[in-house]
């Protein structure tokens, strides 16, 4: 029997469409013959009893556990040029098979949950069970031919509306324009009938942001940004099922086109490490990679011309490992390993990285290790940490330090030096009106406890022009002698003091101040609070700068007052370096003196003679202060007031003796009488005063 026309034009039609699409076919993802293995069967386009095998179709079908599915028979789709109903004219019959192994089952279609509508077959709830391959075959009595299709059903990830296995995958460039569309709807929508969508991104609703556009199958995104990456799901109503599809969008850096960047080892210049011969050894080649698509990493060792498969068998490339990975820009890492550093392995190994616009590459040279250098290399590196840790040490106690040497090991810098006082300290405060007012804390320090510190407890030798020197016509040329016969001048800085510029005669004296400019004394300055704000402060200043030898010593507060503190071991450095001895009983005052004095600690102080002009004359008048217009007069000393009583008795003449005396000298003046003869009768001493008038007896105390 002769086949019809319309079946024979059929079959050449088929045929010329086969052979075209056998080119098509060939080009296979490695995906599909993942299935193809999954199958169990390694098909190919073949023809077996008279029957042409296509094998299984790119076509996937994926759906989610409960959800309505159509498979379609590829054949009338991709394979010939005809439609199911022209295959029935042609007295062609559609079968449907599942594969089962290597073997093909007819399915049995029970019109409830699986049934065959022209040439598709229609699951209205699919189930775990349906997962597999499907082959539709078209054949009569003298043509054959089929192809298989792939379903995959899967139950939703644990919490979430979706499986991870069968999403839909859409990449996107940062900043560009971006659709995505909701898939796979065709066969679900009426015609001529709006679908119902809805449309979520990690299975929550979704508010845009505005220029984000929601159409009915599609999300638009003018310009994509790195948020937008997720997992976009659209929702259909199909009669009482829901049909979902879910698509990630996975957002990537823009195209690249410049070729990797090496990271290590440089292109540059070659790398040159040290090895040890017979010790296991790695060099890594680190690089850079811009988004390239899906193109992998190129990257790849090399010794001279030749390829680490070439090389000894102890030397193996490792995998490329990513290290970092931004947007599709990776950082990777291949290592060269060697698992014994041989001699024959030293040399120069380059390391090749490229893409599809252009390769780069960087040398490392291997050299054998000198181990001595290595070792003063580790000599110099230990010398250098020591003399740093030695240095921080120095820096946080240099000061302890340099007085723990001068007590051992220093020398007594007052030696053979000629000089009376170890320092002169200019700081005294004279006022009249004021007197019955507190004194302030930086007052109290200079007037009080720093002299008394230095002198008591530290056994230094001070000059203290308002206890030790008495107002004369020469007074100025006393201080540049008591000045030159001083080791270390202290100046102390207070508000009062800088207000009224207290240290004004080093500028205005000249011999003051050319001591100070050409180093002839050195000045300790004690600041006791910020004074930059103190009027006449810019005078100090300029004054710090013309002098020679100076040291600035900070007084914080009440806290620098404890023997412990930072202050007193930097005054301590400052001064001079001497022996600690004990005072002798020649320099402690005479019993008598003991009684009113035993507060102060006594020291020598200049030598005064008869002919100097800071003793009285024999004639001098004795002031009456008790006179109406004679005004009260007060001496401040380290704090103590005196107020000389009225003068109840007369005192002899001093005669021609050279006189020692700690006291304040304008009470000598105030106290000396006209006549030469000692008054007998002693007077009346007035206990309210923290100083009395001394009695003859007490006045014979001589240096000589």
């Amino acid at each position: 029997m002769k086949p019809s026309v319309p079946l024979f034009l059929l079959i050449c039609s088929a045929a010329c469409t086969n052979w075209r699409s056998i080119s098509k076919r060939n080009y296979v993802s490695s995906s599909l013959t993942e299935f193809k293995r999954t199958a169990g069967t390694q098909k190919e386009v073949s023809q077996v009893d008279g029957c042409i095998d296509w094998s299984v179709d790119l076509k996937e079908y994926r759906v989610l556990a409960g959800e309505p599915v159509r498979v379609k028979c590829a054949l009338f789709y991709s394979y010939i040029r005809t439609n199911y109903t022209m295959a029935q004219s042609t007295k062609l019959r559609l079968i449907w098979y599942k594969n089962k192994g290597d073997s093909e089952e007819p399915i049995i279609f029970s019109g409830h949950r699986l049934s065959k509508e022209d040439d598709s077959i229609w699951f209205r709830s699919a189930e775990l069970v349906d997962n597999g391959f499907y082959t539709c075959v078209l054949r009569n009595s003298t043509y054959c031919m089929k192809v298989s299709m792939s379903l995959t059903v899967e139950e939703n990830d644990s919490g979430l509306c979706y499986n991870s296995k069968i999403r839909y995958l859409e990449k996107s460039e940062i900043t560009k324009r971006k659709e995505i569309l909701c898939p796979d709807l065709e066969d679900y929508i009426v015609p001529y009938k709006q679908p119902l969508i809805t449309w979520y991104k990690e299975c929550i609703p979704k508010t845009w942001r505005s220029l984000v556009i929601v159409n009915t199958t599609s999300v638009l995104i003018p310009e994509v940004e790195e948020m937008d990456g997720g997992n976009y799901t659209c929702e259909l109503k199909y009669g009482s099922k829901v049909v979902r599809r879910t698509t990630e969008l996975k957002v990537t850096a823009l195209l690249t086109d410049k070729p990797p960047k090496l990271l290590f080892p440089t292109e540059i210049q070659p790398s040159v490490i040290d090895v040890q011969l017979g010790n296991p050894f790695s060099l890594d080649c680190r690089a850079f990679f811009g988004y390239s698509g899906e193109s992998r990493p190129i990257i790849y060792w090399m010794k001279g011309d030749k390829f680490v498969e070439e090389l000894e068998g102890h030397i193996k490339e490792s995998e490329v490992r990513t290290i970092k990975e931004y947007l599709g820009e990776k950082e990777v890492e291949l290592c060269l390993t060697f698992d014994a550093v041989e001699e024959n392995d030293v040399g120069n190994y380059t390391c090749y990285v490229e893409n599809r616009i252009g390769r780069r590459h960087g040398s490392a040279i291997l050299q054998k290790r000198d181990l001595y250098r290595l070792e003063l290399a580790g000599g110099l590196g230990a010398i250098l940490l020591v003399l740093g840790l030695l240095t921080a040490v120095y820096k946080c106690y240099n000061v302890e330090i340099m007085l723990c040497y001068r007590r051992h090991f220093g020398s007594d810098e007052t030696e053979d030096d000629n000089k009376e006082y170890d320092a002169y300290l200019t700081y005294s405060k004279v006022e009249l009106d004021s007197m019955d007012l507190e004194s302030s804390e930086e007052e109290q320090f200079a007037l009080e406890i720093l002299p008394d510190v230095l002198e008591k407890h530290y056994g230094y030798k001070l000059f203290i022009p308002s206890r030790d020197l008495m107002p004369s016509s020469i007074y100025i040329e006393d201080l540049a002698r008591c000045m030159e016969q001083s080791r270390r001048l202290i100046i102390v800085l207070t508000p009062e003091f800088v207000t009224k510029r207290g240290w004004s005669i080093f500028q205005l004296e000249s011999r003051l101040h050319s001591m100070l400019v050409t180093g002839e004394i050195k000045v300790i300055m004690i600041e006791c609070t910020d004074l930059k704000g103190v009027m006449n402060y810019q005078e100090v200043e300029a004054l710090k700068h013309t002098i020679k030898l100076l040291s600035v010593v900070k007084w914080t507060g009440p806290k620098c007052n404890q023997l412990k503190s930072k202050f007193w071991k930097q005054i301590l450095y400052e001064m001079p370096a001497k022996k600690k001895e004990t005072l002798s009983r020649r320099q402690v005052l005479d019993s008598g003196e003991q009684g009113l004095f035993g507060d102060l600690q006594t020291v020598s102080t200049i030598a005064m003679t008869t002919t100097s002009a800071t003793l009285a004359p024999s004639h001098a008048e004795i002031p009456d202060f008790h006179q109406k217009n004679h005004p009260q007069m007060r001496h401040y000393c380290r704090g103590y007031e005196y107020e000389p009583p009225p003068p109840a008795a007369q005192f002899n003449s001093l005669g021609n003796h050279h006189l020692y005396r700690n006291i304040p000298m304008a009470l000598l003046n105030g106290q000396v009488a006209h006549n030469s003869t000692v008054q007998r009768n002693k007077p009346e001493i007035h206990f309210n005063s923290m100083f009395a008038p001394l009695s003859s007896r007490e006045l014979t105390s001589d240096i000589w």
